[in-house]
């Protein structure tokens, strides 16, 4: 029979005991969860960090979108103002030839797109639409034989017509009085005044001279079989 101070004793000890177990518990019990935090978060973070292989089909999707995106952001940089407005459109088809030198964009007339309206990409002057359909309408770029424009050249604006021949672009009908030299600019005319054509189209790349006229050969614009994205320009009728 255990007396009094031994069942004191028992029952200290028991409580002692039963003190430190629940100490031990809990402190265990937080280590394993801060430990298993840090555990599903390294590996949640690794996780999805891991870097996917992609095939070349892949890559190349890749950099073509963000080639896009880049494309996008620069034309969207130009603003409509009282003088023109501007519609941005992608390039859904372009013709194989060299000698047609077209391509397509899926707007037509009942978005407002009108013959002879002006096209540029986010780095240069392409052509004019020359084609309008109610749902899509065909641009000729500044190489195909159709195309033709009256433009002015170097800073007396001499005027003469930008034309197509297949290969390339001159421009004929200029004096072979005028004051023209290699890399003088070539701007578009027209009787409407706005900034946009204030801006060069291109640049002469050569010069020579035939029954009293000059042939100005245009320096090559970006082929635009390599750009995704343009701006149809609406600056009126090009005289």
């Amino acid at each position: 029979m255990l007396s009094n101070r031994n069942k004191k004793k028992i029952s200290l000890i028991l409580i002692i005991s039963f003190v430190f177990s629940m100490f031990f518990y809990f402190r265990l019990n937080s280590y394993l969860d801060s430990n298993l935090k840090s555990f599903s978060s390294s590996f949640i973070k690794n996780y999805f960090e891991i870097e996917i292989p992609l095939n070349n089909d892949q890559k190349l999707n890749l950099e073509n979108l963000k080639k896009e995106n880049l494309e996008l952001k620069s034309l969207l940089q130009i603003k409509d103002n009282d003088s023109f407005s501007i519609v941005f459109t992608k390039i859904i088809f372009s013709h194989p030839s060299f000698l047609n030198q077209t391509f397509t964009v899926p707007l037509g007339s009942e978005d407002g797109i009108t013959k002879n309206q002006l096209v540029f990409s986010s780095k240069s002057f392409l052509g004019k639409v020359a084609k309008v359909m109610p749902n899509y309408s065909e641009v000729i770029t500044l190489k195909n034989v159709n195309f033709n424009l009256i433009v002015e050249v170097g800073d007396k604006k001499y005027k003469g017509i930008l034309k197509g021949n297949g290969n390339g672009s001159q421009i004929e009908y200029i004096a072979d009085t005028s004051n023209i030299n290699i890399g003088d600019n070539i701007y578009i005319h027209s009787t409407v005044k706005s900034n946009l054509l204030q801006v060069p189209i291109a640049k002469v790349s050569g010069i020579r001279k035939k029954l009293g006229f000059l042939y100005l050969t245009v320096a090559s614009p970006l082929p635009f079989n390599s750009i995704s994205y343009v701006g149809i320009v609406n600056i009126g009728k090009i005289k």
